[in-house]
C-alpha cells in the first residue's frame, strides 16, 4: 500500500477542509494529513506521494505557516518524489495573483527534483462550492 502525506497550511480552515476532502477520495493508501507546523522531514521522505496545500494571501503571498517549510524545501526531500499541489485563493480583486502560492510551491518542488503527478488545483472561494473539483483532483491521484 502506498504512503501519502497531505501537508497543509491553513489560516481560516479552508485549506485544511480541502485536505480532508482530498483524503476522503484517495483509495488504497495509508494517508497522513499533517499541519505544516508539525511536519517532519520523514513525512516527505517516507511518502510515495506528497500532496502540498497552501492558501494565497494578499498579492500572491504564501500562507504564513507554510513559509518556513517552503524555504526549507530541498532536493534531499523532493528529488524523484511524486507530488501534487492544491490551494485556496480569491479571484475577486486578486485575479493577477490568484492562487500564486500554488504556483510557487509547485515550481519549487520541481526545482528540487520533484515529479508533479497532476496539474495543480486552484480553488476559488468557498471550499464546499468546489467539492466536485476537489474530488476530481483527488481521484486523479489514485
Amino acid at each position: 500500500m502506498k504512503k501519502v502525506s497531505i501537508i497543509f497550511g491553513s489560516t481560516t480552515g479552508n485549506t485544511e477542509e480541502a485536505a480532508g476532502i482530498i483524503k476522503s477520495h484517495l483509495t488504497d493508501a495509508e494517508i497522513s494529513v499533517i499541519d505544516v507546523c508539525k511536519v517532519k522531514n520523514e513525512d516527505v521522505t517516507g511518502a510515495d506521494l506528497v500532496i502540498l496545500g497552501a492558501s494565497t494571501w494578499g498579492w500572491g503571498e504564501i500562507q504564513d505557516d507554510f513559509i518556513p517549510f517552503y524555504e526549507d524545501m530541498s532536493s534531499e526531500l523532493f528529488d524523484g518524489k511524486e507530488f501534487a499541489v492544491f490551494g485556496c485563493g480569491d479571484k475577486d480583486g486578486y485575479e493577477d495573483t490568484f492562487c500564486e502560492a500554488v504556483t510557487l510551491i509547485s515550481e519549487k518542488a520541481k526545482e528540487c527534483g520533484g515529479v508533479e503527478k497532476v496539474e495543480p488545483l486552484k480553488i476559488d472561494g468557498d471550499v464546499s462550492d468546489s467539492a466536485d473539483q476537489i474530488k476530481q483532483f483527488a481521484t486523479s491521484l489514485n
